[in-house]
């Protein structure tokens, strides 16, 4: 299928990797071939396509990563912008820009299981600060991953660490500058280091 901008200017044409015009299941969207050039989600059977993030978010969730991982213990492990199957009652996927995991919940190929997450991690984009703010926090609650982490690139860097109480989210922390988890694991993060201009 292939779908023309309407947008002044030069014309263009994209071929995307599924039928725009019918509904999915998380079991056929989990079968479309893979495309990196562009992200994609499954909304109540429909698919949403996103652009790839902007170098500010893509060097705070590098960063971000290598800070996550160099503290991990052997038994967990962290993967960026991963298909996650939110398990939910309507055919719905998110790709969070980070999530934290035990190795032996490790799915490969397919999409990862919400339910096997130990933390998620979403940094904000202004196009998405609704969506990751409202949307997919009562989604990742309802789905019962243990923690959400909100990282705000823009100067000074926050986070906001939101954990699962009763099936739903509790602020346990808000940080500028650094913040420390004791769950899953210790991990100690220079909020700092994510930012991209100094």
């Amino acid at each position: 299928m292939t779908a023309a901008s309407n947008e002044p200017g030069p014309r263009y044409t994209v071929t995307l990797p599924f039928d725009p015009r019918r509904h999915y299941t998380v079991e056929e969207f989990a079968r479309l071939p893979e495309d990196n050039s562009f992200r994609y989600e499954l909304q109540d059977g429909v698919i949403v396509v996103s652009p790839r993030p902007v170098p500010r978010h893509q060097y705070a969730l590098a960063e971000l990563y290598v800070q996550v991982r160099g503290q991990l213990p052997a038994q967990l492990a962290a993967f960026q912008e991963v298909d996650v199957d939110l398990q939910l009652s309507r055919a719905r996927t998110r790709v969070p820009d980070l999530v934290i995991i035990p190795f032996d919940k490790i799915k490969q190929p397919g999409l990862q299981a919400a339910s096997d997450l130990l933390v998620v991690v979403e940094i904000l984009s202004p196009g998405s600060a609704r969506d990751d703010t409202e949307h997919k926090a009562s989604e990742y609650a309802e789905a019962g991953v243990p923690q959400y982490w909100l990282i705000d690139p823009e100067p000074p860097v926050t986070a906001t660490i939101l954990t699962l109480v009763d099936g739903e989210y509790e602020e346990s922390q808000r940080a500028e500058h650094s913040f420390t988890v004791t769950e899953p694991c210790p991990l100690t993060i220079d909020l700092d280091a994510l930012q991209l201009f100094k």
